[in-house]
């Protein structure tokens, strides 16, 4: 798959002189939280990013050629006890979450990140350690949905839940009943 990469990032890797890093833009019940694998404040797209450092973890990022639904994980450690009930139950699983890499030249973004996953999150799985408490998401491509059964039936009623005034389908619960004779 040929790649979109902004010409100034791409020139920026090619060099080698770079700092890499990751983007993250999680949505919670409360808010959409961006975060960055540095430290400070950074603006893309005038959108203010916050450091989280070495607080964050991520899993591989992966692709293939077959069909395949590639996830990753991101691990938030650091979490205070006190706000650790607030953390679980403000993540919705099914939000979406999205991750960007870019590169740093002298503490400004080169070019444009580049979109390395676009999905949603999972289930939080909670790691309790003796000093420290962490926080893992697992991340789903969107492609895993075509592994899950949509549970829509060819009937009227399962039509009109997408489509109220589609009446297209209003004659198959009558082809039930009905005993055709052939030849």
């Amino acid at each position: 798959m040929a790649r979109a990469l902004d010409p100034a990032l791409a020139t920026a890797i090619s060099a080698g002189k770079f700092q890499p890093f990751f983007i993250a833009q999680l949505s919670f019940r409360s808010s959409i939280q961006w975060v960055w694998t540095g430290y400070g404040t950074i603006i893309w797209n005038s959108q203010p990013i916050i450091g989280i450092g070495s607080l964050a973890k991520i899993g591989s990022i992966q692709e293939g050629t077959d069909v395949h639904a590639f996830g990753t994980t991101v691990t938030l450690s650091g979490i205070d006890p006190v706000l650790l009930a607030d953390c679980i139950t403000d993540m919705q699983p099914g939000a979406q979450a999205q991750m960007w890499f870019g590169c740093l030249a002298n503490g400004v973004i080169v070019g444009s990140p580049y979109q390395v996953f676009n999905g949603t999150m999972d289930q939080p799985s909670v790691s309790m350690g003796v000093d420290s408490i962490s926080i893992t998401l697992a991340l789903e491509t969107k492609m895993l949905d075509l592994s899950r059964a949509s549970n829509l039936r060819y009937t009227s009623a399962s039509q009109r839940v997408l489509y109220p005034t589609d009446t297209a389908f209003g004659w198959v619960e009558s082809l039930n009943d009905q005993a055709d004779v052939w030849g």
